[in-house]
C-alpha cells in the first residue's frame, strides 16, 4: 500500500482506532512511527491512560508495518499479542515498529511457500520524551494471498 492509503486506513478506516485518535507521524517500508496525542477519554479512573489504549496503538502501529512492508503478494491478521507495561502511560505516546528488508522478505518467502507464517512484529512505546511505556509483540498470521 502507498503512505496516503496507509496513512488514512490507521488514522480514518477503523473506527475504534480513529476514536483514540492514533496519527501516523512516519511510514515507511521499513519503519512506522505512530502517536496516541493525549486525550482525556483515553485515561482509566486512576488518571493514567488507559492499557486498552495503549495496546491499540501497539497493535495498529504493527499491523501498519506489516502494510508498509510486506507487499501485496501476501494478508495478514493478528494473532497474539504479549504486552509488557513499564510505567503508566502519560501524555503522548509514540509507537515504533522497524522491519528490515531482509526480514520482510523472509516473512514474505516463508509464508509464499508454505501457505502462512507467523511473524512476531516487536513494538516499542514511548512517552514523548523517549521512556519506555511499553515493549509488545504482535505476533501475526501472515498467508499467500
Amino acid at each position: 500500500m502507498d503512505v496516503g492509503a496507509v496513512k488514512n486506513l490507521v488514522e480514518n478506516m477503523i473506527p475504534f482506532v480513529k476514536k483514540t485518535g492514533v496519527i501516523a507521524d512516519e511510514l515507511t517500508p521499513t519503519k512506522v512511527k505512530l502517536r496516541l496525542p493525549f486525550d482525556a477519554s483515553n485515561l482509566n479512573p486512576m488518571g493514567i491512560l488507559h492499557a486498552g489504549a495503549t495496546f491499540t496503538l501497539a497493535e495498529t502501529c504493527a499491523a501498519a508495518i506489516c502494510l508498509m512492508a510486506l507487499g501485496h503478494t501476501v494478508m495478514f491478521i493478528g494473532k497474539s499479542v504479549d504486552i509488557r507495561f513499564k510505567r503508566p502511560g502519560k501524555g503522548d505516546l509514540l509507537a515504533i515498529a522497524q522491519l528490515t528488508p531482509a526480514d520482510a522478505q523472509k516473512i514474505v518467502d516463508g509464508a509464499l511457500a508454505n501457505g502462512k507464517l507467523d511473524a512476531p512484529i516487536t513494538v516499542d512505546v514511548t512517552d514523548a520524551t523517549g521512556e519506555p511505556v511499553a515493549a509488545a509483540t504482535i505476533t501475526m498470521s501472515v498467508r499467500r494471498l
